[in-house]
């Protein structure tokens, strides 16, 4: 798990220190934090023995999400400064505000809840090719 949040929060850092330094955000979408939860999600779905770990393991795998992207866009916010955490393809054209508060509150509810339903569908597939 170490492992897993310390890559999501270097990805998040590496993310915001290229769109701050300007490199256009055609480059910068390119390093996801996104794929590294899609890993996550994938080998702890399998890796792990109970519901209850997979809940916890999807709640620990985005906690590093949600803190680089409401400071990313904190920093926009007092800053001014534009970053791709706030662009009009990951902002669907909500106020800065209303976006770094639905992903404060996301983070802690909806996203890792569907990582965990997402983990349970893998683990239970996973199930049946097991017992034959």
């Amino acid at each position: 798990m170490k492992v897993f949040i310390a890559a999501v929060f270097a990805m998040g850092v590496i993310r915001f220190a290229l769109t701050i330094s300007g490199l256009p955000d055609g480059i910068v979408k390119y390093f996801s934090m996104s794929v590294i939860l899609l890993a996550g999600t994938l080998y702890f779905a399998l890796r792990t023995d109970t519901h209850k770990e997979r809940l916890w393991a999807s709640y620990l795998l985005f906690f590093p999400y949600m803190i680089i992207e409401v400071a990313a866009l904190g920093y926009t916010w007092v800053s001014g400064h534009p970053t791709i955490f706030h662009s009009t393809l990951y902002s669907r054209g909500f106020p800065l505000a209303a976006h770094a508060l639905g992903h404060l509150v996301g983070g802690l509810t909806w996203e890792p809840l569907t990582a965990f339903l997402l983990m349970e569908i893998i683990w239970a597939i996973s199930l049946l090719f097991r017992r034959k």
